[in-house]
């Protein structure tokens, strides 16, 4: 009996094993890994997916890497069977897979099989091809479309045809990411598709994949009382250049829209249409010495037509312009000061020159004049409290008109000046870093390049990382009594000051050694240099932030309170050096800690700044805008109210809202370049940073630089001064 007994519980234990074996059985064996993965856009630095869906699955994992064997690969989720991967090196075959996983990350199944796919070449196409494109039926002659934004030109150009391979096609440039075709056959199917091209219309991506859609049947013609709103009067060309012409009309009450129709035949055959929400609009693309005739009508929102078509006017492009480019237009100016006032405009296309013109007179008597490459520049020395009128023009590089005059502006300086700002933020490389990486050299062969660098952009304040607390070694590698820090700021010279030159937080602060603890404000290498010519120091501080492990290196917030000497204004500013570590997929705990250190940060901030003074805060926080799985400090500092004067948020390839900077230089080079001889940039405006420069809300910044000694190439000139570049903002506090 008990020897059966025995066999019994024998029996039941083998059971209930093969039940739990079962049921903790992986979440990989629970489907079949995805099918079709194939790579439907490329870009110089990402690349479009898509794969076929897993029954009943809603998430999905891609992995990939540079290498077959999937070494060092990096691992983003998606919801639906398609995704973008960003920040990727150009001209670089990469390998890639994707694995159905759980809505909190548990595999579901094992990765499909990996395919292959290059990125363009640098100087190929910088964007992938739009997606979501989608037309809805208007009528039996015109189809609606819309697609995602995609770049920071925001400018594209459509192409259909009646066949899907194209032939004997039609394009239309569309400034945003909508646009009616008109004149259409009733009940034809059209094949439509879009890419990303330049104001001036070169490309920037290859097409989208190709939709199509069908006009309704034909419809009687409505008779002209059929419409809501009477045709526009008053159509006339108001400016002809090269290949193009600016047309205008008079206002119809209560127009949505309007919509300009234009043909090299008086019976309007092969129209060509284009949208405006305004009384004018520029045609581009046109044939020189050729006769146009054109018209226009009001529309809805939608794109239904309002009104009939206005009677047709013709016009005949010249045979030689001469000038090649439409006035600018957007031209705004703010008077910010009773010396100086900023103008800004729309660009006419990449690489142009301007003329602003600028007097005290509407009729510009007397003018005086300054050129620039940008779309923005700030004159000088004006008189205070003054009405300037200001004007802008398209010049070639010898200061030729190539376009005429905007309409003018009017602003006027003010009566008092606000006391300016600059601030900067540089991670230095600690001198014990030293790894010997291709263009690395030593601290002693750099240090002479990182003084000029900061000098010349003569900041009134600079948060430093990395300027390490540790002794300095003498030629023959005896550790000498002098930081890198200490070296670093008596080489700047005066009138710079550490805020704290403290090294330790000991009694003996010179030295760890023996330490008896005491707080003397002392930050390892996040030291905080001001201008004591400018400002006052009124107090200053530092806080050690959390760990994971003991065997990582301290990390700090130093902070000061100054105060400007010119205005008696004070402001808080904070310098921080994150943690950097992360396990190979990028999503460890150091993300979090990460996050933990930039609230502990904001803390510290909100504790030693109860007055809540106009408010910086820069470093660099190890963390930017394609950081898997997010850019979590980033997060966090929004969510505090604070300011990212560039408008980089997570994954851009353009400007966010909310942007406060006005004036940018060399914002599309990236804040680490690891010594690298060609210096990582991208073609939009804005890089990827691992530093940054924060403001307090109300702060204005009319110019930031990222400080690079770059040749026409993109290539550092000389020594590079760190693995890091300077960050440096001009602002104006409120």
């Amino acid at each position: 009996m008990l020897v059966r007994f025995r066999r019994r519980v024998a029996a039941w234990t083998v059971a209930l094993a093969t039940v739990l074996l079962l049921v903790s059985a992986t979440p990989a064996q629970a489907t079949a890994s995805p099918t079709g993965l194939q790579a439907v856009s490329t870009s110089t630095s990402a690349i479009g997916l898509t794969w076929r869906a897993v029954s009943g699955v809603s998430r999905y994992r891609v992995q990939y890497s540079t290498s077959s064997s999937m070494t060092n690969a990096t691992y983003r989720r998606f919801s639906g069977t398609a995704g973008e991967l960003g920040g990727l090196a150009s001209g670089t075959t990469y390998y890639l897979k994707v694995r159905a996983i759980t809505a909190d990350g548990a595999n579901l199944s094992d990765y499909s099989a990996a395919i292959k796919v290059r990125t363009r070449s640098a100087g190929d196409y910088p964007y992938l091809s739009p997606i979501g494109l989608a037309a809805t039926v208007r009528s039996d002659t015109e189809l609606a479309l819309t697609w995602t934004a995609r770049g920071a030109e925001g400018r594209y150009r459509l192409s259909w045809a009646t066949t899907s391979d194209f032939s004997d096609p039609h394009y239309e440039r569309v400034s945003g990411t909508k646009a009616t075709l008109d004149g259409l056959k009733p009940g034809t199917t059209y094949y439509l598709k879009v890419r990303v091209i330049t104001p001036d219309g070169g490309n920037l991506s290859s097409y989208s994949s190709a939709i199509s859609a069908q006009t309704q049947p034909a419809s009687p013609a409505p008779t002209p009382d059929a419409f809501s709103l009477a045709a526009p009067k008053g159509l006339a060309v108001s400016e002809s250049v090269g290949t193009g012409l600016r047309i205008i009309w008079q206002a119809v009450s209560t127009a949505p829209r309007y919509r300009v129709q234009y043909a090299t035949a008086a019976t309007m055959a092969g129209a060509s249409y284009l949208q405006s929400a305004d009384t004018s609009l520029e045609i581009a693309g046109l044939s020189p010495g050729t006769t146009y005739y054109l018209k226009v009508r009001v529309i809805s929102t939608a794109g239904a037509n309002l009104s009939a078509y206005s009677a047709a006017i013709s016009v005949k492009t010249p045979t030689e312009a001469a000038t090649t480019y439409f006035s600018p237009v957007g031209l705004s100016a703010d008077g910010q000061t009773d010396a100086k006032v900023t103008a800004s405009w729309t660009s006419r296309g990449s690489g142009l020159s301007y003329e602003v013109q600028y007097a005290d007179n509407s009729d510009f008597t007397e003018p005086q004049a300054e050129r620039t490459g940008g779309t923005s520049t700030t004159l000088t020395g004006l008189q205070a409290a003054t009405r300037y009128y200001l004007r802008v023009r398209v010049v070639t590089d010898s200061g030729t008109p190539n376009s005429a005059f905007s309409s003018a502006v009017r602003t006027s300086t003010t009566s008092a000046t606000p006391a300016p700002l600059r601030v900067a933020s540089y991670n230095v490389r600690c001198a014990n870093c030293f790894a010997g990486l291709p263009n690395e050299l030593t601290w002693y062969q750099r240090r002479d390049t990182v003084v000029a660098t900061v000098l010349a952009q003569k900041p009134d304040v600079i948060g430093l990382q990395e300027a390490s607390q540790g002794w300095l070694k003498d030629s023959a590698g005896k550790p000498v009594s002098l930081s890198q820090f200490e070296d670093l700021v008596n080489r700047l010279g005066s009138p710079y000051k550490l805020t704290n030159s403290h090294r330790n937080n000991c009694v003996k602060s010179t030295t760890p050694s023996n330490c008896t603890y005491s707080d003397r404000g002392a930050s390892q290498g996040v030291k905080i240099v001001y201008n004591s010519a400018t400002l006052d120091l009124v107090d200053e501080g530092s806080l050690r932030l959390s760990e994971i492990d003991s065997s990582d290196n301290d990390r700090y917030v130093s902070w000061a309170i100054l105060e400007l000497k010119q205005s008696g204004k004070r402001f808080f500013f904070a310098d921080t050096h994150l943690e950097p570590t992360a396990d190979a997929s990028g999503q460890s705990a150091y993300f979090s800690l990460r996050v933990k250190q930039t609230k502990e940060t904001l803390a510290e901030v909100a504790k030693r700044n109860p007055d809540k003074l106009p408010t910086y805060i820069v470093g660099d926080f190890n963390s930017h805008k394609w950081t898997t799985p997010s850019n979590g400090p980033y997060d966090a500092m929004k969510a505090a109210g604070y300011v990212d004067p560039l408008g980089n948020t997570y994954r851009s390839t353009s400007v966010a809202s909310g942007a406060t900077v006005q004036r940018r230089i060399r914002t599309n080079v990236s804040s680490y370049n690891g010594f690298v001889r060609k210096a990582p940039s991208f073609s939009y405006l804005n890089a990827t940073y691992l530093d940054y420069i924060w403001t307090s809300a109300g702060i204005a910044v009319p110019e930031w630089e990222t400080v690079v000694n770059l040749d026409s190439a993109g290539n550092f000139v000389g020594v590079i001064p760190s693995d890091h570049n300077l960050l440096r903002a001009d602002t104006v506090l409120p």
